[in-house]
Protein backbone atom coordinates (compact mmCIF):
# COMPACT_ATOMS: atom_id res chain seq x y z
CA UNK A 1 0.00 0.00 0.00
CA UNK A 2 2.79 2.01 0.79
CA UNK A 3 4.19 2.24 -2.64
CA UNK A 4 0.65 3.30 -4.68
CA UNK A 5 -0.11 6.05 -1.91
CA UNK A 6 3.37 7.49 -2.96
CA UNK A 7 2.07 8.20 -6.58
CA UNK A 8 -1.50 9.45 -5.55
CA UNK A 9 -2.47 13.16 -5.34
CA UNK A 10 -2.90 14.56 -1.77
CA UNK A 11 -6.80 14.37 -1.19
CA UNK A 12 -6.90 10.53 -2.69
CA UNK A 13 -3.67 10.01 -0.58
CA UNK A 14 -5.56 11.22 3.13
CA UNK A 15 -8.60 9.04 1.67
CA UNK A 16 -6.48 5.77 1.05
CA UNK A 17 -4.93 6.42 4.32
CA UNK A 18 -7.91 6.74 6.10
CA UNK A 19 -9.78 3.61 4.69
CA UNK A 20 -5.98 2.10 6.43
CA UNK A 21 -6.21 3.24 9.87
CA UNK A 22 -9.92 2.48 9.51
CA UNK A 23 -9.06 -1.56 8.91
CA UNK A 24 -7.33 -1.16 12.11
CA UNK A 25 -10.90 -1.41 13.93
CA UNK A 26 -11.50 -4.93 13.10
CA UNK A 27 -7.92 -5.92 14.31
CA UNK A 28 -8.86 -3.63 17.59
CA UNK A 29 -12.22 -5.40 17.97
CA UNK A 30 -10.22 -8.90 17.62
CA UNK A 31 -7.77 -7.71 20.34
CA UNK A 32 -10.65 -6.69 23.10
CA UNK A 33 -12.41 -9.69 22.46
CA UNK A 34 -9.44 -11.80 23.52
CA UNK A 35 -10.59 -13.60 26.91
CA UNK A 36 -8.97 -12.94 29.83
CA UNK A 37 -8.93 -15.02 32.78
CA UNK A 38 -5.64 -15.18 33.99
CA UNK A 39 -1.90 -13.43 34.15
CA UNK A 40 -0.70 -15.63 31.27
CA UNK A 41 -3.42 -14.28 28.71
CA UNK A 42 -3.33 -11.17 30.04
CA UNK A 43 0.59 -10.70 28.86
CA UNK A 44 -0.68 -11.85 25.77
CA UNK A 45 -3.04 -8.99 25.38
CA UNK A 46 -0.94 -6.48 26.55
CA UNK A 47 1.57 -7.66 23.82
CA UNK A 48 -0.99 -7.66 20.80
CA UNK A 49 -2.85 -4.48 22.04
CA UNK A 50 1.25 -3.29 22.03
CA UNK A 51 1.84 -4.21 18.58
CA UNK A 52 -1.28 -2.90 16.82
CA UNK A 53 -0.85 0.46 18.72
CA UNK A 54 3.09 0.36 16.74
CA UNK A 55 0.98 -0.09 13.65
CA UNK A 56 -1.23 2.38 14.21
CA UNK A 57 1.81 4.67 15.10
CA UNK A 58 4.08 4.05 12.15
CA UNK A 59 0.62 4.22 9.85
CA UNK A 60 0.75 8.09 11.29
CA UNK A 61 4.28 8.67 10.90
CA UNK A 62 4.10 7.27 7.31
CA UNK A 63 1.18 9.99 6.42
CA UNK A 64 3.37 12.63 7.56
CA UNK A 65 6.18 11.23 5.11
CA UNK A 66 3.90 11.04 2.51
CA UNK A 67 2.34 14.52 3.16
CA UNK A 68 5.51 16.11 2.95
CA UNK A 69 5.94 14.60 -0.62
CA UNK A 70 3.27 16.11 -1.98
CA UNK A 71 3.53 19.33 -0.44
CA UNK A 72 5.46 21.93 -2.55
CA UNK A 73 6.62 24.61 0.13
CA UNK A 74 8.89 21.55 1.91
CA UNK A 75 9.99 20.26 -1.31
CA UNK A 76 11.24 23.63 -2.26
CA UNK A 77 13.19 24.05 0.70
CA UNK A 78 14.71 20.65 1.12
CA UNK A 79 15.88 21.40 -2.61
CA UNK A 80 17.81 24.74 -1.53
CA UNK A 81 19.03 22.50 1.64
CA UNK A 82 20.45 20.05 -0.40
CA UNK A 83 21.94 22.21 -3.03
CA UNK A 84 23.11 24.28 0.52
CA UNK A 85 25.17 21.65 1.32
CA UNK A 86 26.20 20.21 -1.85
CA UNK A 87 27.98 23.61 -1.86
CA UNK A 88 29.54 23.68 1.68
CA UNK A 89 30.86 20.45 0.57
CA UNK A 90 33.22 22.24 -2.17
CA UNK A 91 30.83 21.16 -4.75
CA UNK A 92 31.40 23.09 -8.01
CA UNK A 93 28.90 21.65 -10.72
CA UNK A 94 25.65 21.93 -11.50
CA UNK A 95 22.92 19.80 -8.74
CA UNK A 96 20.59 18.46 -11.07
CA UNK A 97 17.30 17.31 -10.11
CA UNK A 98 17.07 13.82 -11.50
CA UNK A 99 14.01 11.01 -11.72
CA UNK A 100 12.25 10.48 -8.30
CA UNK A 101 14.14 7.11 -6.77
CA UNK A 102 12.93 4.25 -4.64
CA UNK A 103 13.94 4.03 -0.98
CA UNK A 104 13.19 2.20 2.04
CA UNK A 105 12.77 4.50 5.87
CA UNK A 106 12.36 1.91 8.47
CA UNK A 107 9.48 3.52 10.75
CA UNK A 108 10.53 3.07 14.31
CA UNK A 109 7.56 0.53 15.64
CA UNK A 110 8.79 -2.11 12.80
CA UNK A 111 7.45 -0.90 9.64
CA UNK A 112 9.45 -0.77 6.15
CA UNK A 113 8.25 2.45 4.27
CA UNK A 114 8.95 1.84 0.37
CA UNK A 115 8.62 4.72 -1.61
CA UNK A 116 9.87 7.11 -4.58
CA UNK A 117 11.26 10.13 -3.58
CA UNK A 118 13.20 12.99 -5.23
CA UNK A 119 16.81 12.44 -5.52
CA UNK A 120 19.77 15.05 -6.41
CA UNK A 121 22.89 14.66 -7.20
CA UNK A 122 26.28 16.89 -8.81
CA UNK A 123 26.00 17.27 -12.58
CA UNK A 124 28.38 14.56 -14.51
CA UNK A 125 27.61 16.68 -17.61
CA UNK A 126 31.38 17.27 -19.90
CA UNK A 127 32.66 14.62 -17.20
CA UNK A 128 34.77 11.83 -18.97
CA UNK A 129 34.99 8.31 -17.40
CA UNK A 130 33.79 6.92 -14.18
CA UNK A 131 33.38 9.53 -11.23
CA UNK A 132 36.52 10.19 -9.43
CA UNK A 133 35.16 10.01 -5.96
CA UNK A 134 34.65 6.86 -3.73
CA UNK A 135 30.90 6.32 -3.72
CA UNK A 136 29.38 6.75 -0.29
CA UNK A 137 26.82 4.23 1.35
CA UNK A 138 23.65 6.05 -0.56
CA UNK A 139 25.80 7.03 -3.20
CA UNK A 140 27.18 10.27 -4.54
CA UNK A 141 23.30 12.18 -4.33
CA UNK A 142 20.76 12.97 -1.65
CA UNK A 143 17.07 12.54 -0.79
CA UNK A 144 16.30 16.24 -0.20
CA UNK A 145 12.17 15.72 1.23
CA UNK A 146 13.74 12.94 3.82
CA UNK A 147 17.30 14.33 4.71
CA UNK A 148 14.46 17.76 5.18
CA UNK A 149 12.46 15.36 7.68
CA UNK A 150 15.76 14.11 9.06
CA UNK A 151 15.35 10.83 7.70
CA UNK A 152 18.79 9.34 6.89
CA UNK A 153 20.67 6.16 6.50
CA UNK A 154 17.25 4.79 5.87
CA UNK A 155 15.81 5.49 9.51
CA UNK A 156 13.53 7.95 10.64
CA UNK A 157 15.09 10.34 13.73
CA UNK A 158 12.97 7.86 16.63
CA UNK A 159 14.34 4.60 15.13
CA UNK A 160 17.90 5.90 15.18
CA UNK A 161 17.54 6.87 18.71
CA UNK A 162 16.38 3.67 19.47
CA UNK A 163 19.11 2.05 17.71
CA UNK A 164 22.04 4.09 18.94
CA UNK A 165 20.46 4.07 22.44
CA UNK A 166 20.52 -0.18 22.54
CA UNK A 167 23.95 -0.70 21.17
CA UNK A 168 25.56 1.15 23.77
CA UNK A 169 22.99 0.28 26.52
CA UNK A 170 23.36 -3.32 26.25
CA UNK A 171 26.06 -5.50 27.09
CA UNK A 172 26.43 -7.35 23.75
CA UNK A 173 24.72 -7.00 20.13
CA UNK A 174 22.41 -9.47 20.35
CA UNK A 175 20.88 -8.30 23.64
CA UNK A 176 20.53 -4.62 21.59
CA UNK A 177 18.69 -6.73 19.08
CA UNK A 178 16.48 -8.81 21.21
CA UNK A 179 15.70 -5.31 22.89
CA UNK A 180 14.47 -3.81 19.69
CA UNK A 181 12.60 -7.08 18.64
CA UNK A 182 10.77 -6.76 21.54
CA UNK A 183 9.80 -3.12 20.38
CA UNK A 184 8.78 -4.48 17.19
CA UNK A 185 12.04 -3.44 15.70
CA UNK A 186 13.45 -6.74 13.72
CA UNK A 187 17.13 -5.80 12.70
CA UNK A 188 20.68 -7.22 11.66
CA UNK A 189 23.76 -6.67 12.96
CA UNK A 190 24.97 -4.85 10.07
CA UNK A 191 21.88 -2.29 10.14
CA UNK A 192 22.38 -1.83 13.94
CA UNK A 193 26.36 -0.97 13.91
CA UNK A 194 25.83 1.28 10.40
CA UNK A 195 23.37 2.94 11.79
CA UNK A 196 24.63 3.92 15.41
CA UNK A 197 28.43 4.32 14.06
CA UNK A 198 27.22 6.61 11.40
CA UNK A 199 25.36 8.69 14.29
CA UNK A 200 28.64 8.69 16.47
CA UNK A 201 30.55 9.53 13.74
CA UNK A 202 28.74 12.59 12.82
CA UNK A 203 28.55 14.05 16.62
CA UNK A 204 31.96 13.28 16.49
CA UNK A 205 32.62 15.60 13.45
CA UNK A 206 30.74 18.09 14.92
CA UNK A 207 32.85 18.50 17.81
CA UNK A 208 35.98 18.25 16.46
CA UNK A 209 34.57 20.68 15.16
CA UNK A 210 33.57 22.92 17.38
CA UNK A 211 36.48 22.93 19.76
CA UNK A 212 38.51 23.88 16.96
CA UNK A 213 36.52 26.69 16.53
CA UNK A 214 36.96 27.48 20.43
CA UNK A 215 40.04 26.76 20.31
CA UNK A 216 41.01 29.27 17.62
CA UNK A 217 38.68 32.32 18.69
CA UNK A 218 38.09 34.96 21.52
CA UNK A 219 37.00 33.42 24.71
CA UNK A 220 33.35 33.68 24.40
CA UNK A 221 30.95 36.07 26.39
CA UNK A 222 27.93 34.25 27.02
CA UNK A 223 28.85 30.82 30.07
CA UNK A 224 26.97 27.92 30.94
CA UNK A 225 28.65 28.12 34.03
CA UNK A 226 29.11 31.44 35.27
CA UNK A 227 29.41 32.06 38.73
CA UNK A 228 29.60 28.29 39.62
CA UNK A 229 32.06 25.90 41.16
CA UNK A 230 33.09 23.49 38.55
CA UNK A 231 34.76 20.35 38.99
CA UNK A 232 37.34 18.49 35.84
CA UNK A 233 39.12 15.08 35.71
CA UNK A 234 40.62 13.26 33.88
CA UNK A 235 41.57 9.48 33.55
CA UNK A 236 42.05 6.52 31.56
CA UNK A 237 40.49 3.15 30.67
CA UNK A 238 41.14 0.11 28.99
CA UNK A 239 39.53 -1.50 25.76
CA UNK A 240 40.94 -3.53 22.83
CA UNK A 241 40.90 -3.01 19.51
CA UNK A 242 41.37 -5.54 16.42
CA UNK A 243 43.19 -4.81 13.34
CA UNK A 244 43.25 -6.83 10.79
CA UNK A 245 46.06 -7.97 7.98
CA UNK A 246 43.49 -6.84 4.66
CA UNK A 247 47.08 -7.25 2.46
CA UNK A 248 47.30 -11.03 3.88
CA UNK A 249 45.62 -14.05 2.17
CA UNK A 250 42.38 -15.58 4.10
CA UNK A 251 43.36 -18.93 6.32
CA UNK A 252 41.67 -21.92 5.88
CA UNK A 253 38.44 -20.82 8.13
CA UNK A 254 38.61 -17.69 5.91
CA UNK A 255 39.35 -15.18 7.99
CA UNK A 256 42.75 -13.03 7.48
CA UNK A 257 45.21 -12.61 10.45
CA UNK A 258 44.44 -9.71 12.88
CA UNK A 259 46.03 -8.18 16.16
CA UNK A 260 43.97 -7.34 18.83
CA UNK A 261 46.58 -4.13 20.61
CA UNK A 262 44.91 -2.91 23.62
CA UNK A 263 44.06 1.10 23.56
CA UNK A 264 43.64 3.33 26.06
CA UNK A 265 40.52 5.52 25.55
CA UNK A 266 41.13 8.34 27.87
CA UNK A 267 37.72 10.00 29.91
CA UNK A 268 37.39 13.27 30.39
CA UNK A 269 34.44 14.39 33.17
CA UNK A 270 33.14 18.16 33.69
CA UNK A 271 30.61 18.80 36.10
CA UNK A 272 29.22 21.77 38.77
CA UNK A 273 29.50 21.79 41.94
CA UNK A 274 27.46 22.83 44.91
CA UNK A 275 28.57 25.27 47.70
CA UNK A 276 28.28 21.82 49.53
CA UNK A 277 30.39 20.43 47.31
CA UNK A 278 28.39 18.10 46.02
CA UNK A 279 27.00 17.27 42.36
CA UNK A 280 24.39 20.29 41.59
CA UNK A 281 21.56 18.04 40.59
CA UNK A 282 20.18 20.63 37.66
CA UNK A 283 23.48 20.40 35.79
CA UNK A 284 24.02 17.43 33.82
CA UNK A 285 28.04 16.34 33.89
CA UNK A 286 29.96 16.48 30.21
CA UNK A 287 30.96 13.38 29.73
CA UNK A 288 33.91 13.27 26.95
CA UNK A 289 36.04 9.84 26.03
CA UNK A 290 39.02 10.24 23.10
CA UNK A 291 41.36 7.48 21.74
CA UNK A 292 43.95 10.46 20.81
CA UNK A 293 47.42 10.61 22.36
CA UNK A 294 47.61 13.09 25.85
CA UNK A 295 48.28 15.68 23.82
CA UNK A 296 45.11 15.64 21.46
CA UNK A 297 42.57 14.91 25.19
CA UNK A 298 44.30 17.74 26.85
CA UNK A 299 43.54 19.78 23.77
CA UNK A 300 40.00 18.74 23.51
CA UNK A 301 39.29 19.35 27.29
CA UNK A 302 40.65 23.18 26.93
CA UNK A 303 38.02 23.58 23.98
CA UNK A 304 35.36 22.11 26.10
CA UNK A 305 36.34 25.00 28.81
CA UNK A 306 36.15 27.02 26.52
CA UNK A 307 33.15 26.23 24.51
CA UNK A 308 31.44 26.25 28.00
CA UNK A 309 32.59 29.54 29.10
CA UNK A 310 34.67 28.28 31.80
CA UNK A 311 36.68 31.37 32.69
CA UNK A 312 33.90 32.79 34.19
CA UNK A 313 32.98 29.88 36.63
CA UNK A 314 33.59 31.08 40.01
CA UNK A 315 36.20 28.39 40.74
CA UNK A 316 37.42 25.47 39.07
CA UNK A 317 38.50 22.11 40.73
CA UNK A 318 41.30 19.84 39.20
CA UNK A 319 41.33 16.39 40.53
CA UNK A 320 43.35 13.52 39.02
CA UNK A 321 45.02 10.48 40.20
CA UNK A 322 49.08 11.07 40.12
CA UNK A 323 49.26 9.86 36.17
CA UNK A 324 52.51 12.26 34.74
CA UNK A 325 50.79 12.86 31.69
CA UNK A 326 48.34 14.31 33.53
CA UNK A 327 49.98 16.69 35.67
CA UNK A 328 52.81 17.80 33.04
CA UNK A 329 49.83 19.22 30.93
CA UNK A 330 47.66 20.70 33.72
CA UNK A 331 49.40 24.45 33.40
CA UNK A 332 49.26 24.14 30.11
CA UNK A 333 45.86 23.58 30.09
CA UNK A 334 44.72 26.63 32.41
CA UNK A 335 46.16 29.07 29.77
CA UNK A 336 45.02 27.45 26.43
CA UNK A 337 41.62 27.10 28.50
CA UNK A 338 41.89 31.07 29.52
CA UNK A 339 40.91 30.49 33.18
CA UNK A 340 42.42 32.41 35.93
CA UNK A 341 45.29 30.69 37.80
CA UNK A 342 44.06 32.33 41.23
CA UNK A 343 40.38 30.22 40.97
CA UNK A 344 41.98 27.22 39.91
CA UNK A 345 42.50 23.97 42.57
CA UNK A 346 44.97 21.18 41.59
CA UNK A 347 44.01 18.80 43.05
CA UNK A 348 46.38 15.01 43.84
CA UNK A 349 43.27 12.56 44.45
CA UNK A 350 43.35 11.88 48.17
CA UNK A 351 43.02 8.18 47.47
CA UNK A 352 46.16 7.55 45.11
CA UNK A 353 48.25 9.64 47.52
CA UNK A 354 47.51 7.34 50.95
CA UNK A 355 48.63 4.30 48.10
CA UNK A 356 52.10 5.77 47.93
CA UNK A 357 52.17 6.34 51.64
CA UNK A 358 50.99 2.57 51.84
CA UNK A 359 53.66 1.48 48.87
CA UNK A 360 56.30 2.93 51.04
CA UNK A 361 55.05 1.16 54.53
CA UNK A 362 55.68 -1.71 52.45
CA UNK A 363 59.11 -1.36 52.16
CA UNK A 364 59.43 -1.31 55.98
CA UNK A 365 59.57 -5.68 56.80
CA UNK A 366 60.56 -5.20 60.30
CA UNK A 367 56.79 -4.12 60.30
CA UNK A 368 53.72 -6.72 61.20
CA UNK A 369 50.99 -6.42 59.02
CA UNK A 370 48.89 -5.07 62.13
CA UNK A 371 51.50 -2.45 62.56
CA UNK A 372 51.77 -1.34 58.90
CA UNK A 373 48.00 -1.33 58.65
CA UNK A 374 47.79 1.19 61.76
CA UNK A 375 50.78 3.33 61.06
CA UNK A 376 49.05 3.83 57.68
CA UNK A 377 45.57 4.87 58.85
CA UNK A 378 47.84 7.03 61.50
CA UNK A 379 49.69 8.86 59.04
CA UNK A 380 46.57 8.87 56.36
CA UNK A 381 44.45 11.15 58.98
CA UNK A 382 48.06 13.57 59.41
CA UNK A 383 47.31 13.90 55.46
CA UNK A 384 43.89 15.67 56.48
CA UNK A 385 45.57 17.87 59.00
CA UNK A 386 46.85 21.22 58.16
CA UNK A 387 50.26 20.95 57.34
CA UNK A 388 49.62 17.11 57.48
CA UNK A 389 52.01 16.50 54.26
CA UNK A 390 55.38 17.79 55.62
CA UNK A 391 54.43 15.97 58.83
CA UNK A 392 54.06 12.73 56.64
CA UNK A 393 56.67 13.38 54.72
CA UNK A 394 59.50 13.71 57.94
CA UNK A 395 57.97 10.16 59.43
CA UNK A 396 58.54 8.67 56.12
CA UNK A 397 62.61 10.15 56.07
CA UNK A 398 63.18 8.51 59.20
CA UNK A 399 62.19 5.18 58.08
CA UNK A 400 64.21 5.55 54.91
CA UNK A 401 67.19 3.74 55.76
CA UNK A 402 69.07 0.28 55.12
CA UNK A 403 68.42 -1.55 51.82
CA UNK A 404 64.48 -0.09 51.99
CA UNK A 405 65.67 3.01 52.11
CA UNK A 406 65.64 3.26 47.93
CA UNK A 407 61.69 2.16 47.83
CA UNK A 408 60.64 4.93 50.70
CA UNK A 409 62.63 7.83 49.10
CA UNK A 410 60.99 7.48 45.52
CA UNK A 411 57.79 7.84 47.11
CA UNK A 412 59.00 10.35 49.27
CA UNK A 413 60.03 12.30 46.24
CA UNK A 414 56.71 11.81 44.82
CA UNK A 415 54.86 13.08 47.43
CA UNK A 416 57.25 16.60 47.48
CA UNK A 417 56.45 16.64 43.96
CA UNK A 418 52.73 17.45 44.66
CA UNK A 419 53.35 19.11 48.26
CA UNK A 420 50.75 21.74 46.32
CA UNK A 421 48.40 19.56 45.15
CA UNK A 422 47.74 17.52 49.14
CA UNK A 423 46.58 20.62 50.66
CA UNK A 424 43.83 18.92 51.85
CA UNK A 425 42.80 20.64 55.56
CA UNK A 426 42.37 23.47 53.51
CA UNK A 427 40.04 21.97 50.74
CA UNK A 428 37.86 20.24 53.09
CA UNK A 429 37.31 23.27 55.13
CA UNK A 430 36.23 24.95 52.34
CA UNK A 431 33.69 21.81 50.90
CA UNK A 432 35.92 21.35 48.05
CA UNK A 433 36.11 17.64 47.30
CA UNK A 434 39.46 15.89 47.06
CA UNK A 435 38.75 12.25 45.49
CA UNK A 436 38.17 11.44 41.65
CA UNK A 437 36.16 9.03 42.17
CA UNK A 438 33.56 10.56 40.02
CA UNK A 439 36.05 9.72 36.68
CA UNK A 440 36.86 6.41 38.28
CA UNK A 441 33.23 5.73 38.02
CA UNK A 442 32.54 7.08 34.94
CA UNK A 443 35.68 4.34 33.52
CA UNK A 444 33.41 1.80 34.93
CA UNK A 445 30.39 2.69 33.62
CA UNK A 446 31.49 4.28 30.22
CA UNK A 447 34.14 2.17 29.28
CA UNK A 448 34.43 -1.20 31.60
CA UNK A 449 31.13 -2.04 31.61
CA UNK A 450 30.54 -2.19 27.64
CA UNK A 451 33.74 -1.78 26.29
CA UNK A 452 35.90 -4.24 27.82
CA UNK A 453 34.65 -7.38 28.38
CA UNK A 454 36.26 -10.40 27.74
CA UNK A 455 36.98 -11.53 24.37
CA UNK A 456 35.66 -8.33 22.95
CA UNK A 457 38.07 -6.62 20.34
CA UNK A 458 36.52 -3.66 18.80
CA UNK A 459 37.51 -1.58 15.04
CA UNK A 460 38.97 1.74 16.23
CA UNK A 461 36.52 3.73 14.20
CA UNK A 462 33.13 1.37 15.64
CA UNK A 463 35.18 2.36 19.01
CA UNK A 464 35.54 6.31 19.12
CA UNK A 465 31.85 6.62 17.82
CA UNK A 466 30.06 4.25 20.09
CA UNK A 467 32.47 5.73 23.00
CA UNK A 468 30.90 8.70 22.51
CA UNK A 469 27.35 7.89 22.17
CA UNK A 470 27.84 6.08 25.88
CA UNK A 471 29.56 9.17 27.19
CA UNK A 472 25.98 11.30 26.26
CA UNK A 473 23.90 8.16 27.32
CA UNK A 474 25.65 8.23 30.58
CA UNK A 475 25.90 11.77 31.34
CA UNK A 476 21.73 12.10 31.00
CA UNK A 477 22.20 13.76 27.37
CA UNK A 478 21.12 11.19 25.30
CA UNK A 479 17.81 13.61 24.04
CA UNK A 480 20.25 16.90 24.05
CA UNK A 481 22.57 14.54 21.37
CA UNK A 482 20.22 13.35 18.88
CA UNK A 483 18.24 16.83 18.81
CA UNK A 484 22.13 17.65 18.11
CA UNK A 485 21.92 15.61 15.58
CA UNK A 486 19.35 16.64 13.62
CA UNK A 487 20.35 20.09 14.13
CA UNK A 488 23.97 19.42 12.24
CA UNK A 489 25.34 21.30 15.57
CA UNK A 490 27.13 20.58 18.02
CA UNK A 491 25.08 20.14 21.34
CA UNK A 492 26.74 22.52 23.15
CA UNK A 493 26.02 25.36 20.70
CA UNK A 494 22.39 25.71 21.66
CA UNK A 495 22.42 24.76 25.60
CA UNK A 496 18.64 26.98 26.15
CA UNK A 497 16.95 24.50 24.27
CA UNK A 498 18.44 21.01 25.16
CA UNK A 499 16.06 19.02 27.28
CA UNK A 500 18.33 16.54 29.66
CA UNK A 501 17.83 13.09 31.31
CA UNK A 502 19.27 13.16 35.17
CA UNK A 503 22.27 11.45 34.78
CA UNK A 504 21.16 8.93 37.95
CA UNK A 505 18.35 8.35 35.61
CA UNK A 506 20.76 7.71 32.37
CA UNK A 507 23.11 5.33 34.46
Amino acid sequence: MSALLSHLPAPAMASALEEALASFDDDMLTVLNTPVTNGEEFLCFEQAAAALGREVSDRLVEAKILEAHVDRSTRRVAAKEARARFRKAGETQRIDNMEPRPASVRLSGGQVLRLKTPYYRPSRKGLVGRPRTKRGPDGTGCYPVLERLGIRDGVTPLTRSKISRQIVQCGSYAEALDQLRSDGLELDVSTLVRVAVATGSAALERRDAEVARALAEPLPEQSLVAGKRVRVSVDGGRSRTRNTHTERRKKKNGRRAFEVPWREPRLITIDVLTDEGKLDPESPPIYEADLGNADQVFALLAGLLRLIGAHKAREIVFVSDGADWIWDRVDRLVVRAGLDPERVCKILDFYHASEHVSDALKACKNLSDKERKAKHKALCRTLLQPDGIDQVIRELSELARGRRGKRVNKEIRYLKKHVAHMQYAAWKASNVPIGSGVVESAIRRVINLRFKAASTFWREDHLAALLYLRCALKAGRWDALIIAHLRDQHWLTQPDSQPHTPASEAA
